[in-house]
This record gives C-alpha cells, structure tokens and sequence, in this order.
C-alpha cells in the first residue's frame, strides 16, 4: 500500500451547487483546470498513458473497441491520504449492469508511475474533497478508470449497457481527449426515467459529476469522423460504504 500527498480543496462552487440540486453537474474543461491546477505541460505523458491501455475482453456484444486499465483507492480524511490498495477484479451486480453484472472482471492495473502522478492523485483527492462537503464520510472507497473507445473498426459504444447506475454514491468523469468522432453525446435522465440533460464533452478536461443514487446516465455510440476516432476519459466512482462486492 502506498501513501499520497493531499492537494488543497478545489473551488468548483457552481458544479457543487449543480450536483446538490439537480443530481448532475458539468464543469467546462477551462474551469475543471483552473479549479485542479492542471496545465497541458503536466498532464502530457498521463494523457499519453492512454495509448497503452489493454483490450477490455467482457464485452457481451463481443465488441473489440474498449480498452482499459483500473484501480481501486481508499482515501481518508483524518488524516488525509490516499491509499492504492492491492489488486481486485472490478464488480458490479445486475441490478447495476444487467449486460455486465454478476461477474468478476479483471483489468489490468493502471500503470504504477500513473498512480504515482500528480496530476492523477489531484483530480482523484480534489474530487474526493468536493464530494465529501456533500456527503460527510470519514473514507471514500474509490474505483479509477482510464477507458478508451475506439471507432477505427466501426461504431462504438461508450456504454452498451445504456442508461444505468453504477452501484455508487458518486461518479465523476473526466474527458481526456477526444479524436476525430462524431456522436458521444451524454443523457442524463431523473429516477422516473425523465431526460433532464445532455452534453457532449469535448474540451480536455471536462467533467460530468453525477449524484448515482438520483439519476442514470448514458452516452451515444461514435463514429469515425477522421483519422484519430477515440474518445478517452478517465472514470473515477465514490463510494462510502466500501467497496461493491457479491
């Protein structure tokens, strides 16, 4: 297990006042690197750790455009910390993903020079802190997914499993980048079932926060639009209650 210094709070006022109303809020990649401290220069060789993700093998489509690398994080409050713990297979149960629930998958780690980044360990703590000043909690129990969608093969699917939960207290995504695509477009929708809101992230750094238990979400499929049709985004889900597990 490994320690990792603590960033000061981040000052997203608007996103967290967004997030409390209305279950959801999105944040411009401007203010999302303002409010983290992000600059291109210190996120080059994270937003390059991208081009070696692994082929994600679960798909019930039998699709070979996602890949991806996962963690699991603890972070605590008093003190502060944040804490990779050792490997464990990613796990949601069918209430959550009907396509891919009930079984344990195994990812490859996110790289260990990737854990180790600053620029990571920032965006994964600020918005543990952000989060924490809605709902109190001692501990965030944290899953981090770097993902790729890749539509040089033909349309992909950001979500197959369409609009759902994911079994958590919160979801942040973050755009990493996105190629030369077309689609990708994001639907929130409220406990009924009611669309609420779309948009289509695509300035780096982006953000969609989501409150899980009020509202669900899904994302177009996308299609190559040019030469470099990916879109890259980095997932990151809060929990209190510790870890999902059967």
């Amino acid at each position: 297990m490994k320690h990792i210094d603590t960033p000061s709070p981040i000052a997203l006022t608007e996103a967290r006042h967004s997030l409390a109303a209305h279950g959801y809020a999105f944040v411009s990649g401007a203010a999302a690197s303002a409010a983290l401290g992000l600059s291109p220069a210190a996120c080059a060789d994270l937003v390059e750790s991208w081009n070696r993700l692994s082929l994600d093998t679960y798909l019930a489509d039998g699709g070979k455009y996602r890949y991806r690398r996962h963690a699991s994080l603890i972070q605590e409050f008093d003190p502060p910390s944040l804490t990779e713990v050792a490997y464990r297979p990613h796990w949601q149960p069918k209430v959550y993903n009907q396509l891919h629930g009930g079984v344990f998958r195994h990812f490859d780690l996110v790289e260990p020079a990737i854990g180790a980044h600053p620029v990571y360990r920032g965006v994964i703590i600020g918005l543990g802190q952000l989060l924490a000043s809605l709902m109190p909690t001692p501990r965030w129990y944290i899953e981090a997914h770097q993902f790729r969608i890749d539509a040089s093969s033909g349309e992909a699917r950001p979500t197959p499993e369409g609009a759902h939960r994911d079994g958590v207290d919160y979801v942040a995504l973050a755009l990493i980048r996105r190629g030369s695509v077309d689609g990708g477009v994001t639907s929130i929708f409220d406990a009924q079932g009611k669309l609420i809101a779309t948009e289509k992230l695509a300035e780096p750094w982006s953000l969609m926060l989501l409150d899980d238990a009020r509202v669900t979400h899904a994302t177009t499929p996308i299609t190559a639009a040019g030469s470099a049709p990916i879109r890259d985004t980095l997932v990151i889900t809060y929990r209190k209650d510790g870890f999902l597990e059967p």
